[in-house]
């Protein structure tokens, strides 16, 4: 189906609609670009509660956003990188509490990682396979601000990346910005676009299983700035990353829900069948019916060092008690570690033969 902010003629399909937009995270911004127009109280009243509600949202994210700008400001050799939702609110969106987010992400580079991993340690809540190393979980360390309960998520890496060589060009590919007296980076459009499909097809599985409001990120995106980038650069790129086919997949879907305008340069590109472009078979297997939280894990730890992969599987065999006990809080923890292996087995070996 082709998804408008229009909303539908029919008052038998108002619920559906905007329970659509709700669990897509969509609802805001319906209520703001609809904002002029003629609306039956039923749908005024839910979008403009929902613009209401994420707007209050957005008060708390702003507060813990600005704490953890004020406490990573000082002793780094580059501003703290916004990463996805954060980024995009503050420098996509009409205005910051339309793009709602569950978590704010971000990262330092690699010289920085100690110092900014030891600060939030001081601030902040940690939750992850085993709090105080440096083995965090998978390609990011998990935290929680005690005073918003808005959770952190300090990335070490991207997920899904085939090498960690592949870091570097990320790294390379920032914009500074300024906000509120703090500066800030973000990864440039184009790394941006390539990041964001990577998160929304391979990552949370496409059109299956990624909310809407992550296409309507590449939307916005694409409509912004899609004529200034450099395609040629872009395609070559996720050619190297093996992420071409999910880029193409990301495009293709946002297209489909939101009519996103395709830039000339790609219109050819786009016609071609996937099975012809790089990382087709990890995209079918990331947006197949039978993937499942383990096969993620399993493409995650491929782009991690060997040290790190060692660490990771240590870690998620024989996580901390504390983590047990969140995890599975109605299992004895006795019986607790082989469910947790058994289960995971259970998911991962059905999809591994599938491949």
């Amino acid at each position: 189906m082709t998804f408008s902010f229009n909303p539908p003629t029919n008052q038998a399909e108002e619920a559906a609609w905007l329970a659509w937009l709700d669990a897509n995270r969509l609802a805001p911004i319906a209520a703001h670009k609809l904002a002029e127009t003629q609306l039956s109280p039923s749908l005024q009243k839910h979008l403009q509660q929902a613009l209401t509600q994420a707007r209050a949202q957005w008060l708390l994210r702003k507060l813990a956003l600005q704490k953890l700008l004020s406490l990573t400001a000082s002793e780094l050799a580059s501003p703290i990188i916004l990463l996805k939702g954060a980024a995009l609110a503050l420098n996509l969106y009409d205005e910051p509490g339309l793009r709602l987010m569950n978590d704010i992400d971000l990262m330092a580079v690699p010289e920085d990682m100690p110092n900014v991993l030891g600060q939030m340690r001081n601030v902040y809540l940690e939750r992850g396979l085993s709090a105080g190393n440096d083995i965090g979980y998978l390609h990011h360390f998990l935290f929680t601000d005690p005073a918003t309960n808005i959770q952190l998520e300090l990335h070490k890496t991207l997920p899904l990346l085939v090498d960690q060589n592949h870091l570097t060009w990320f790294l390379q590919q920032t914009e500074t910005h300024y906000w509120k007296g703090f500066t800030f980076q973000t990864f440039t459009p184009s790394a941006q676009l390539l990041h964001l499909s990577s998160h929304a097809v391979l990552e949370h599985g496409g059109e299956q299983g990624a909310l809407a409001i992550w296409f309507y990120d590449i939307h916005k995106l694409i409509t912004r700035w899609g004529r200034d980038i450099d395609w040629e650069e872009i395609l070559w790129q996720a050619k190297k990353l093996q992420w071409e086919a999910a880029l193409h997949e990301a495009i293709s879907i946002s297209h489909k829900l939101f009519a996103t305008p395709i830039p000339p340069a790609i219109v050819s590109w786009l016609q071609l069948p996937q099975i012809e472009l790089s990382g087709y078979n990890v995209l079918r297997q990331m947006t197949s019916a039978h993937r499942s939280s383990s096969l993620t894990v399993f493409h995650v730890l491929r782009g991690l060092t060997w040290r790190q992969r060692g660490q990771q599987i240590f870690g998620m065999i024989f996580p901390s008690r504390n983590y047990i006990q969140r995890r599975y809080p109605h299992i004895p923890r006795l019986f607790a570690y082989p469910y947790r292996w058994f289960d995971a087995t259970r998911k991962l070996l059905p999809a591994l033969f599938r491949r």
